[in-house]
């Protein structure tokens, strides 16, 4: 018997319409055609991973046979009879629809109690709840947790005494839904929080931290208990959207945050903080990996970490680049790890062309060593890339 794997970036945006005959815009359906793939290099040799076509990722095949990789593949219209379980990127009642639709067993796929169930921890304001429990650990937070409004006066009010301040959708892509303020509310922040009000009924308000660094802590779930995976060590724009992850050991982030003064027995006692908490409420209800998006910020003129920005229900990029490194990677080796956005699909194919020969890719022993890589095929109307650029040290 198989898991069934497909990646389904749209979920958070599908989790904000609730609905299953949700349709998403035309830039979410180009994302999850295009990275279709990501899930050949996660799931398991013995699983399967369902893409758009049959040959849609036959340009991967031999590099993934050289890492010693064998894949097995379907599409959405030819679902196997072996599978045991299906495990798409996150869980929405689209997605359930859609494999209903499909011919897939309901069996095996989420009830409506309990996707209701996951689409209230994804929301936002349930790092309050995670933020009160570290706390009763002993574990340092920040002085103001989120509060969550479902009137506009409220939002107001509440921008107007904070010099600065983010406001967020309860449910939204990574890195979207974000609207920061300085202390005044005006028209344009006015009309942004009345959409996501109309849309979602609430605005999840909090202080605005000064970054310094982005990570995050990745997780498992079996359904009994929720383990640590490995840390994520990533970098976001300007307006907080996920550029890419820096691929490194854990230990070496480790290092990285020890390089901030801060202990690494703080981070252990996060971790295992974490692990109590989501194996009593999130192991119940979800299987697979997630993430706590955390942050290094100043505070009163020294470093803090806050340990509980965001709680990604569902797989992430993060968690694909922490099992890229610790599967295909070289002892040595570092590198990066990006998702990109073409809106000329020529650019895209030219700098792909330009990259592999500049830095070709060289693979010893099944591992890679150095060189530059896409995780999903790039063909002449390809928008979206998913590489990795790996050099040796």
């Amino acid at each position: 018997m198989s898991v069934l794997y497909l990646f389904n970036p749209e979920n958070d945006l599908a989790l904000a319409n609730g609905g299953k005959n949700y349709t998403p815009p035309p830039l979410a359906r180009t994302i999850a055609r295009d990275l279709s793939t990501l899930p050949l290099w996660y799931a398991p040799e013995e699983d399967v991973v369902c893409l758009p076509s049959l040959d849609y990722g036959d340009s991967l095949m031999p590099v993934l046979e050289s890492l010693g990789k064998k894949c097995r593949i379907c599409s959405i219209t030819s679902l196997p009879d072996d599978v045991s379980a299906y495990r798409p990127w996150g869980w929405s009642p689209e997605i359930v629809h859609r494999f209903l639709r499909h011919g897939a067993d309901a069996e095996l796929l989420p009830s409506t109690e309990l996707l209701d169930r996951q689409r209230g921890w994804a929301h936002r304001i349930r790092t309050r709840e995670v933020l009160s429990f570290l706390k009763s650990e002993r574990v340092d937070v920040p002085y103001e947790i989120p509060v969550s409004f479902r009137d506009e006066e409220q939002v107001r009010d509440f921008v107007a005494t904070h010099r600065r301040a983010m406001l967020k959708a309860p449910w939204s892509g990574s890195g979207k839904g974000l609207c920061r303020t300085y202390g005044t509310y005006d028209l344009a922040i006015g009309r942004w929080v009345q959409g996501v009000l109309r849309r979602q009924g609430e605005i999840v308000c909090e202080p605005y931290f000064e970054k310094e660094a982005d990570m995050a802590m990745e997780f498992f779930s079996d359904g009994n208990r929720a383990v640590f995976s490995g840390y994520s060590w990533f970098s976001t724009d300007e307006r907080g959207a996920y550029k890419g992850n820096y691929l490194l050991s854990d230990a070496e982030i480790e290092k990285r945050v020890s390089s901030y003064h801060l202990p690494t027995d703080d981070l252990y006692r996060v971790r295992e903080s974490f692990e109590r908490f989501f194996t009593r409420y999130i192991a119940p209800l979800y299987q697979g990996y997630f993430g706590v998006d955390m942050m290094i910020y100043r505070r009163s003129g020294t470093f803090a970490l806050h340990p509980c920005m965001e709680i990604n229900l569902r797989m992430n990029m993060g968690m694909v680049s922490r099992i890229f490194y610790d599967r295909y990677m070289a002892g040595g080796s570092k590198g990066v790890y990006r998702v990109e956005y073409f809106p000329d699909a020529g650019l895209l194919m030219a700098d792909h062309l330009h990259r592999q020969f500049e830095n070709p890719l060289r693979i010893g022993r099944q591992k890679i060593e150095s060189g530059y890589l896409t995780l999903n095929p790039i063909l002449p109307d390809t928008h979206y890339r998913a590489s990795v650029e790996i050099y040796s040290v």
